[in-house]
């Protein structure tokens, strides 16, 4: 307990001792950034206490004191219910604290923010500058949690006291359904029961110190100790009795507890904490499957026992099949979808879905439209491959999947609040980042290469890599045709759902793959309404 309260300390004294911005030096701007990471970690070590200080006033006798802290715990939750990428936290975070900086100082002015703001974006934090202020010059859409937070926070301010369950139940009642989505992750954890609050159940009368999924820990004022109570027996006292320091003198008992007899400690709160994969490499489950799928004398059968092991694999396997109109059958279970697909386009797919959903598994503001880009070429690859019958739409779709990872596991790409408009090269994905210059370019080929090598991809992947941003002449003659199937996706995609316009690179690309494949070039006509669906631009 001395160490979780010496942390926090810390950290407040930290946060109010950052200089207000514009910074006179940029390492004034790490600082900001070095308090917030410390931040991230904080909420994810200490998720309890992070529930007490988003829903209780931090004492009892100055309920308006600190209410910055509520603020920025309020925004955490949000974001560790929802998943949002850590990059975006971050600067988030960074944003609420300069705001309230600027505010305590007194320096809330406009000529001040548009220098601030300016700074911040020459340095490259774009989602921090447009998020010094809420909603700025922009009409709040409430798809993401940093504006849900401010909205929770005007609740706040109307009446310092509020309870969190009040202000859950005015927000539900008032957000659209985007915001609905984003909140609805709150009343899982931290519930209508949660840390800080006063319940009762039987002779228990007591806040609650911690919780489980199905039980609370509750500090008994009548009994004078600690108990664990089922959640479905107990009821809400309506009060707001506690404080963030009353809270912090009840679990310092959890250390005085007699050392005989029954010694109740406090649950893992890691349950309440969405489940992130690593990008780096392919879940345990699909390695297993990998490996047996290159061996030459498998037999089906035990293929199908390990793709029914894994419901998302068996699952994504039948509907796909199902829905594929080349395969022109109906198809009822795993066993059906591998023999019509073969074994080596069953990986290709699998790799392929399992990469994808790992991409997109963290929110940040590009993510609705790199996500329809990414979509939008990797439908087009198939599209052409299938028309070329050279190479399959599997492969296709894995090597563009693969090369469009960048938007998605780039630093840089997770503060960007518009995408790049940038008509060059629009075959080359490293056009559309942040930093297309050519010590850029090399790492990017370099992650792509590593990424590739994780997931278990034949030479033949880091060979395509290589080649990334040239023009066909330029590629050997095996790599050649998927070479120009990504590119010419990647074009159309841009073209169709970013309007970006052909450089004379690009219409050079385009010239080389038609005398090389004029088949591919001839399909444009026919492709653009089978991805129609996917050019509804999403709403920024």
């Amino acid at each position: 307990m001395t160490a979780m309260l010496a942390a926090l300390q810390e950290l407040v004294r930290d946060s109010e001792a950052l200089p207000p911005l514009p910074a006179r030096e940029a390492a004034l701007l790490s600082r900001y950034l070095d308090v917030s990471a410390r931040w991230l970690d904080f909420a994810q070590a200490h998720l309890p206490l992070l529930t007490v200080i988003a829903s209780r006033p931090y004492n009892s006798t100055e309920p308006t004191k600190h209410l910055w802290l509520r603020h920025i715990s309020v925004y955490l939750l949000l974001c560790l219910r929802n998943r949002v990428n850590h990059h975006t936290q971050q600067q988030g975070v960074a944003a609420l604290l300069s705001y309230y900086q600027l505010k305590q100082q007194s320096l809330l002015n406009k000529q001040r923010l548009s220098s601030t703001i300016k700074q911040l974006s020459r340095f490259g934090q774009q989602y921090w500058a447009a998020h010094v202020l809420p909603a700025r010059k922009r009409p709040p859409l409430y798809s993401d949690c940093f504006d849900i937070a401010w909205l929770w926070q005007r609740y706040l301010l109307r009446a310092t006291v509020s309870d969190f369950n009040d202000i859950l139940a005015k927000l539900a009642m008032t957000l659209p359904v985007t915001g609905q989505q984003l909140l609805h992750a709150l009343t899982d954890y931290p519930g209508l029961l949660h840390e800080g609050l006063i319940i009762a159940s039987g002779q228990h009368i007591g806040p609650v110190m911690s919780q489980l999924e199905d039980q609370v820990l509750i500090y008994s004022n009548t009994e004078e100790q600690f108990c664990w109570l089922a959640k479905n027996q107990v009821r809400l006292m309506h009060k707001q009795s506690l404080s963030v320091e009353h809270w912090f003198s009840l679990v310092s008992k959890l250390d005085e507890q007699p050392e005989e007899g029954e010694v109740i400690r406090s649950g893992d709160h890691g349950w309440a904490l969405p489940v992130s994969y690593l990008t780096s490499r392919p879940p345990l489950s699909l390695q297993t499957l990998l490996k047996a799928l290159n061996d030459a004398d498998i037999a089906v059968d035990k293929i199908v026992a390990m793709v029914e092991v894994e419901p998302a694999f068996s699952h994504f396997l039948t509907d796909a099949a199902s829905k594929d109109n080349r395969m022109q059958l109906p198809v009822q279970n795993v066993k059906q979808s591998i023999l019509t697909y073969g074994l080596e386009r069953v990986g290709h797919m699998l790799v392929q879905y399992a990469l994808f959903q790992r991409l997109t598994q963290h929110w940040f503001p590009l993510l609705d439209w790199y996500s329809r880009l990414a979509q939008t070429a990797i439908l087009l690859s198939s599209e052409l491959a299938n028309g070329s019958g050279r190479i399959t739409p599997q492969y296709a779709s894995l090597v563009t999947t693969v090369a469009l990872s960048p938007l998605f596991t780039s630093a840089q790409e997770k503060g960007k609040t518009a995408v790049n408009h940038n008509d060059q090269r629009l075959f080359d994905v490293t056009t559309l980042l942040q930093n297309n210059a050519q010590q850029g370019n090399s790492a990017t080929r370099q992650r792509l290469i590593s990424l590739a090598s994780a997931w278990e991809q034949d030479k033949g992947q880091s060979r395509l890599i290589a080649c990334c941003g040239r023009l066909p002449q330029d590629v050997p003659g095996l790599l050649r045709l998927p070479h120009c199937i990504s590119g010419l996706s990647l074009i159309w995609a841009r073209q169709w759902l970013l309007g970006h316009k052909p450089c004379a690179q690009t219409t050079e690309f385009i010239q080389q793959t038609q005398q090389a494949f004029p088949q591919l070039t001839a399909l444009q006509s026919q492709l653009q309404p089978k991805v129609s669906h996917l050019l509804n631009c999403p709403l920024t």
